[in-house]
């Protein structure tokens, strides 16, 4: 018993000894580490159109109402990190981009002749947000992009005519965009560091249209409503 007690102890210290010779020579390689990275993208989008329509004639006339709405919203995004440590370098990189997109389209006639009456309204609302965020740990190194932009889109209108006879015509478009775009970058190594980050962030409004109103009638309109923003940040260390 004693025997087998002490083939067992010879063979277990062998076995060690490779185990943190095996070790050793696997550190003193430099063989490259994981890196934790991260990366998340969140977008949403939503719309809403309504119509609504009156006409009416009394003794002798006609009255005409016809209404149309249309909103468009989109929201996209994107964001990665890599990195990695080899010997004594290590580096790391993130990037974000995105952006948030809505447009309404309006339009409404309301006509009459003679003694009738017509009003209708129109409306169109889109709303987007976009965020997207990365970041990375590697070694010595670390930093993180990150993005956001809204965009909104509000575009009413309503046209009466009558009685008495006239006609009202409006037709509107307006759309917002926003966008942002931010990365950053680092690397470290026995010379010392260098790190990098660039950020961009826009917003832009526009609206195109036409109307026109003769006779008794009008148009009221909310101006086509738009609002937008976007802002970025990166870090490096």
């Amino acid at each position: 018993m004693s025997g087998g007690s002490g083939l067992h102890g010879y063979v277990k210290e062998i076995i060690m000894k490779k185990s943190l010779l095996a070790l050793a020579v696997l550190l003193a390689a430099g063989v490259a580490t994981a890196t934790s990275s991260n990366a998340a993208v969140t977008t949403g989008v939503g719309t809403t159109t309504t119509t609504q329509s009156n006409a009416a004639s009394s003794g002798v006339g006609t009255a005409l109402s016809s209404q149309y709405a249309n909103a468009n919203a989109s929201a996209t995004g994107a964001a990665g990190a890599t990195g990695g440590t080899s010997g004594s370098v290590s580096f790391g990189a993130a990037s974000a981009i995105g952006a948030a997109k809505t447009s309404g389209t309006v339009s409404s006639l309301a006509a009459t002749t003679g003694n009738g009456a017509a009003i209708g309204s129109a409306a169109a609302t889109g709303a987007a947000g976009s965020f997207a965020n990365a970041a990375y740990s590697s070694g010595s190194v670390g930093g993180g992009a990150a993005g956001g932009a809204t965009s909104l889109t509000n575009n009413a209108v309503t046209t009466f005519a009558g009685p008495g006879g006239g006609a009202a015509y409006f037709d509107s478009t307006v759309g917002t965009t926003s966008g942002y775009t931010a990365s950053a970058a680092s690397l470290t190594n026995s010379m010392g560091a260098n790190a990098g980050s660039y950020t961009n962030a826009n917003s832009v409004g526009n609206a195109t249209g036409s109307n026109s109103a003769v006779g008794n009638a009008g148009w009221i309109s909310n101006g086509g409503l738009t609002s937008g923003a976007a802002g970025s940040l990166a870090n490096a260390y």
